[in-house]
């Protein structure tokens, strides 16, 4: 062992002091995944490979890091697609893609806090994140056949296999199927969704036209990873709903789902929700819960216990009229790729603009260093302008710094579905096709699972160990 030792030490001085002369004239001296980031080389012994960084040895490859290639210069070997929602259609931006070395570990079930660089398992290999096209390509890919594919999004994730890796070119994935989110829980893994239905949003309907299979939808107590909810007990929908005060005046049930969509009841409702309902979603929210709310349902905001919260935006609600299209903020990076996105799976739409069913204006100006404004138009309260925030995403537990947070609310000042009807028999009175406020729910329905960060800040994709 201690000649072996010697031997690489050896032969890790000549290749340093090779490196520092700009040459190279042995084949087994290669610039390799991680020791070549830190200026150094892998070496093939015979009786191994093995990464000597600048300081010397780093000990040998394991796994799939052994199948990372050298190339000549100006190529390398990628594997580049597009992410796609469960649909197989409609592209996806920010999702993680990465070569595990290892098994990826099991999701935790329930509310976690995700932080960004975290959740990807599995000692990733190389990673990306998919643009606003959905397009991703990683490099440094380790050469061979069945390699691993993972995925991911928050906790929607899919774990596939690429049949041949090819050195030093670009494998190109082209089949929509390899590339998409799970549509049920035998292809992968899913975040389990509550839905509370509402008379005048039917946001439930979005939920099939992305491509999540018939087969998830149910009730609370059901094996399916969606649950319907009825706000005081009555409300169209699936058979079996139970009332949605069983689900919002309660913490620990709320925590059992990694998002919530409460959809718009019409009116304020009081008799649906009290100071127990506004308690239980602060707390899901600050524990890393995630919801999304349109028109009415701002009372989560406007009543919370939470001054910090309160005190983001004046609600005089109400829902006054705004006008509509809305118009996209596109001086932060996700905002651009929101606008560039919209425009990309519709060019019908004129840039940067969102036709819904209908605008409101329930908001006056927020404190932008407590929420980020994605979309504002003209009318109702506050600002001299009149223009006021119509999307906003607010970060929990609101004001702390990014690394102390955990959840996020999403609030549309709008409808974006008033004409599908939901049923007993769901999702048959649900239409196929997505309109243009719909394609912006879809946008930040999927994004609402994304990890925390500060949204001024473009998303990068997980560090390589």
């Amino acid at each position: 062992m201690t000649s072996r030792w010697l031997l690489i030490a050896a032969l890790s001085s000549m290749a340093l002091a090779c490196s520092a002369a700009g040459g190279k004239d042995d084949e087994s001296l290669t610039p390799s995944g991680d020791a070549s980031d830190e200026g150094g080389f892998s070496l093939d012994t015979g009786e191994g490979t093995f990464d000597v960084g600048p300081d010397g040895p780093k000990g040998p490859c394991e796994g799939l890091r052994c199948q990372q290639v050298s190339c000549p210069a100006g190529s390398d070997t990628t594997v580049s697609g597009t992410v796609y929602a469960p649909n197989g259609k409609l592209p996806l931006y920010n999702v993680i893609v990465y070569v595990p070395n290892l098994k990826p570990l099991p999701l935790t079930k329930g509310v976690t806090c995700d932080k960004c660089g975290a959740l990807a398992s599995g000692d990733p290999i190389t990673t990306a994140i998919s643009n606003h096209k959905g397009e991703f390509t990683l490099k440094n890919v380790p050469v061979g056949t069945n390699i691993p594919l993972v995925i991911q999004l928050g906790k929607w994730r899919r774990q596939v296999t690429i049949p041949t890796v090819t050195e030093c070119v670009n494998t190109k994935i082209t089949d929509p199927n390899k590339t998409r989110l799970p549509k049920n829980k035998s292809e992968g893994d899913m975040p389990k969704i509550a839905i509370t239905v509402g008379g005048c949003d039917r946001l439930a309907c979005m939920l099939p036209k992305v491509g999540i299979d018939a087969s998830e939808f149910g009730v609370d107590g059901s094996a399916a990873n969606v649950h319907f909810y009825a706000p005081g007990g009555s409300g169209q929908g699936p058979a079996g709903m139970k009332d949605a005060r069983t689900l919002w005046s309660n913490a620990a049930k709320l925590k059992e789902y990694d998002l919530a969509v409460f959809s718009c009841e019409c009116s304020e409702r009081p008799d649906t929700k009290d100071a127990a309902s506004f308690a239980a979603v602060n707390e899901y929210l600050n524990a890393g819960g995630r919801i999304f709310t349109t028109d009415f349902q701002y009372l989560w905001y406007k009543n919370s216990p939470d001054a910090a919260m309160r005190s983001v935006m004046p609600i005089p609600g109400g829902a006054p009229s705004g006008v509509n299209p809305v118009d996209l903020v596109t001086s932060f990076p996700k905002g651009k790729a929101l606008a560039d996105w919209l425009t990309y799976v519709d060019p019908k739409v004129p840039y940067g603009k969102v036709q819904c069913d209908y605008v409101f204006g329930n908001f006056s100006p927020a404190d932008p260093a407590k929420a980020q404004v994605w979309g504002n138009s003209a009318g109702s309260f506050g600002a001299p302008s009149g223009i006021n925030p119509r999307f906003v995403t607010i970060n929990t537990p609101v004001g702390k710094p990014v690394e102390s947070q955990c959840g996020k609310a999403v609030h549309l000042d709008a409808h974006i579905n008033q004409t599908d009807q939901i049923n007993t028999t769901f999702p048959s009175g649900c239409t196929s096709a997505i309109k243009a406020g719909e394609e912006a729910f879809a946008f930040f329905f999927f994004d609402l699972s994304s990890c925390i960060q500060k949204e001024g800040d473009p998303p990068a994709p997980p560090p390589i160990k």
